[in-house]
């Protein structure tokens, strides 16, 4: 019975729930930590013996073997402060002479008789070119610089091998120096003191963690309690045919007695009647987003020495994801865009709408068409969702009538030559705006050399992507064959016009899945 209550059940919940995610985090925080504070102990070690090994072994020619221990050892103490994971220095010859050791005189000179390394290993890394680290592992790694100064792990035999990861720890260093080797003793002491104090902090947010979550919860389920009996009381009214609602029986507590109460009127429910309300909701809202889109299309179109413009578009759904427009900048250049969202709807409509606000705005200060889309491919990229992206590809109309094109990911710019009738694929390039931050280095302005009766033609790829009933793809060759056929119309709307219904010809009576959008430029 006592947890039939809703209080109590989400009490459990949430403070168990806490105390999960705080033990996860902890665990892998505290593993993260380790592995963090491993590497950095060996970063610092292997700085420390590459900033150290040739005054250790400058000390020993001064001091030590000149039988000024004192100062030699002095200067050692010195040394070690500077890292506190370094546990013990040992200064040794090419021929495996132990000049020094730490371990044993630490206040006073060794006087015994002379001492050797033994071990094999040990005599190898000594009088090796390369510095080595022999890993907890069992492993012993070189590094070895060439030339250029960059370093690279190897074996005894400079065969190279794997790298040292966090996950290794280093039990001591051997760094050749001249005639003597420097051997560095590393421990792991601080890793885990400071492993301790974390933990100790984790543990005690932890607990802090669990408090607040019960008191939390415990607020969260009085507040919900209250308006659910509340509710259980309404609901033997809206059986009586207020209300239309059905939900499922999961409990036994005060929601499922709700539950039972608002299913007995499952029979008498007419949900058709919110369903239509909605529709009509939302299709006068779509009605209003198609008009301001519909608002935000070029109504006029500036008249540009030396060529004529046109542009359609023919929106797949209410509100559609293409854009064009014309725009007569105050450099007195002209800019003519068509920009494709993907898909089509909604969102798409929402992110052409704020593409056209962005080209047009920067158009009144740039007048270089590839920082005009890097202008707008930044901000989109940062305001809207990776999921969502705009192909684009605008033509500029300089003052002396040149004209250029750069594309931003959009299908290829059909050419018209009126002397000779034929349709050229210019090429395309760039990337898609609001994919990534930074599209500078692919974005390329081509020029366009242009004759009279010569047109061009941008389009989205709703046209050549249309499907008949038969489901089959109305296709480039067909649009290149429209274009050849239509581009020696009089006016550019004239052409449009004309491409637009071929396709949709095409189409027939079956159902347009994408947008279709079409401008075109003729030189006069």
């Amino acid at each position: 019975m006592f947890f039939h209550s809703i209080k109590t059940k989400l009490i459990a919940i949430v403070s168990v729930l806490i105390l999960v995610l705080f033990a996860l985090g902890g665990f892998l925080l505290l593993k993260e930590k380790s592995f963090e504070l491993s590497h950095d102990i060996y970063e610092n070690a292997k700085s420390f013996s590459e900033l150290t090994a040739e005054d250790i072994a400058v000390l020993s020619e001064d001091y030590l073997e000149q039988d000024s221990f004192i100062v030699f050892n002095r200067d050692i103490k010195d040394i070690f402060k500077k890292n506190s994971d370094i546990e013990s220095i040992s200064l040794v010859r090419y021929t495996g002479e132990v000049l020094y050791d730490s371990t044993s005189e630490w206040t006073e000179q060794y006087a015994g008789e002379e001492r050797s390394v033994s071990n094999p290993d040990q005599i190898a890394r000594i009088k090796s070119q390369n510095p080595s680290y022999y890993l907890e592992s069992g492993r012993t790694v070189y590094i070895k610089e060439d030339a250029d100064g960059n370093e690279y792990f190897v074996d005894a035999n400079e065969n190279s091998t794997d790298d040292i990861t966090e996950v290794d720890k280093v039990i001591d260093i051997v760094y050749p120096i001249g005639d003597y080797a420097v051997i560095y003793g590393v421990t792991y002491d601080n890793l885990e003191t400071r492993i301790d104090a974390t933990r100790a902090r984790i543990a005690t947010l932890m607990l802090i963690g669990v408090v607040i979550a019960f008191f939390l919860s415990f607020y969260m389920a009085s507040s919900i309690v209250k308006p659910v009996k509340a509710l259980e009381i309404g609901a033997l009214k809206i059986a009586t045919g207020d209300f239309k609602y059905k939900v499922p029986i999961s409990s036994k507590d005060e929601l499922g007695v709700l539950s039972q109460a608002f299913n007995k009127m499952g029979d008498d429910l007419n949900a058709s009647t919110q369903a239509l309300v909605y529709k009509e909701r939302v299709a006068k809202e779509l009605e209003l987003a198609s008009k301001i889109q519909h608002e935000i299309l070029p109504k006029t179109k500036p008249p540009i020495p030396g060529y004529e413009i046109g542009g359609g578009l023919i929106a797949a759904d209410e509100v559609g994801g293409d854009c064009y427009d014309f725009i007569a900048a105050k450099s007195g250049s002209f800019y003519i865009y068509l920009g494709d969202v993907t898909g089509h709807g909604i969102a798409a409509g929402l992110i052409s709408s704020v593409a056209n606000a962005l080209i047009y705005s920067a158009t009144s200060f740039s007048d270089d068409p590839k920082n005009i889309l890097i202008s707008a491919n930044r901000i989109l990229s940062e305001k809207t969702t990776k999921s969502m992206f705009m192909t684009m590809v605008m033509a500029k109309i300089t003052p002396e009538g040149n004209l250029q094109y750069i594309s931003a990911g959009h299908n290829q710019v059909l050419k018209y030559h009126a002397d000779g009738a034929k349709v050229e694929e210019l090429p395309t390039g760039g990337m898609a705006l609001g994919m990534v931050l930074d599209i500078e280095k692919t974005l390329t302005v081509h020029e366009i050399p242009m004759k009279s009766g010569d047109v061009i033609v941008l389009y989205s790829d709703g046209l050549p992507e249309a499907r008949n009933n038969h489901d089959e793809q109305y296709g480039m060759p067909r649009f290149k064959r429209a274009v050849s056929e239509y581009c020696d119309l009089v006016t550019p709307d004239g052409i449009k016009n004309a491409l637009l219904a071929d396709v949709k010809e095409f189409m027939g009576k079956s159902l347009q899945l994408d947008d279709m959008t079409v401008v075109v430029i003729k030189k006069v």
